[in-house]
């Protein structure tokens, strides 16, 4: 029987953080991986603040400003790929997304700003700022969620740039003219509930199923619009541009019936 491919908290926190184009299962082997980098640069930090020992926070400050600039090259990711991974067979991680790129950024900055605070023989208040970072980076550590990714997510939401899904009435007209209808969840799930019509595509084997999308126009869908845009982005990466993104069912539903 086919595996379910729901997202859990901390994969859906990592899809916020800019890994938009992994499979639920691919960010489940990255899971591990992508906890190593903050977990270094916060032990590097805690001992820093511990000392106050300004240098060695601006030292790591240094890193995260390096990682915002080169999003293949975070030293910490770099130690992790050729030291560390190869020890336990981990999957290499990729380069990090903006998002990502921009946490970094943020730590770096208050990293400098705490140092700067024991410089100035202020220690209470940077310990104030250190204390806040390591407590921030302990929640991407245990949890994936970045706070910094969360609000970023909200902002472009409020411009109306996150994650957009297609037009209701060009996704109509597109099932007008023929378009397909395809189901990225699982095969349990398609079994269960699904539209008149779809074919099942399942997210977790589309590196096999490329082929299936490139006649014609496409329009995906899934539970609530995640795996549908993580799809939608791998196939594009193969060069296959007709891909659009209905969202959830529920919204696939209303196009669809009002398509009729």
């Amino acid at each position: 029987m086919a595996k379910e491919c729901s997202m859990s908290f901390q994969q859906r926190s990592l899809f916020q953080q800019g890994f938009q184009r992994f499979s639920p299962e691919e960010l489940k082997q990255l899971e591990w991986g992508l906890r190593f980098t903050p977990a270094a640069c916060s032990l590097i930090a805690a001992y820093g603040l511990y000392t106050q020992q300004p240098y060695i926070l601006f030292a790591v400050a240094a890193l995260g400003i390096w990682a915002f600039f080169l999003p293949a090259a975070h030293p910490m990711d770099l130690i992790y790929n050729h030291l560390v991974r190869p020890l336990f067979g981990a999957v290499k991680l990729p380069e990090n997304p903006f998002q990502r790129r921009l946490a970094c950024l943020s730590a770096g900055l208050m990293n400098i700003a705490a140092g700067s605070l024991f410089i100035f023989n202020m220690p209470i208040a940077a310990t104030v700022v250190g204390v806040s970072l390591l407590f921030l980076q302990a929640i991407v550590i245990f949890t994936h969620f970045c706070t910094l990714s969360w609000m970023y997510e909200g902002v472009m939401r409020l411009v109306g740039k996150w994650q957009q899904p297609i037009e209701m009435s060009q996704a109509q007209n597109y099932l007008s003219g023929g378009a397909k209808l395809i189901d990225v969840r699982s095969q349990n799930e398609f079994a269960k509930d699904s539209l008149v019509g779809a074919i099942n595509l399942p997210l977790e084997d589309l590196e096999h199923l490329v082929d299936e999308f490139k006649q014609g126009i496409c329009l995906l869908f899934c539970n609530s619009g995640t795996r549908s845009h993580i799809a939608s982005e791998k196939l594009k990466r193969h060069g296959i541009n007709d891909i659009y993104n209905l969202g959830d069912i529920n919204r696939a539903k209303e196009i669809v019936a009002a398509s009729a």
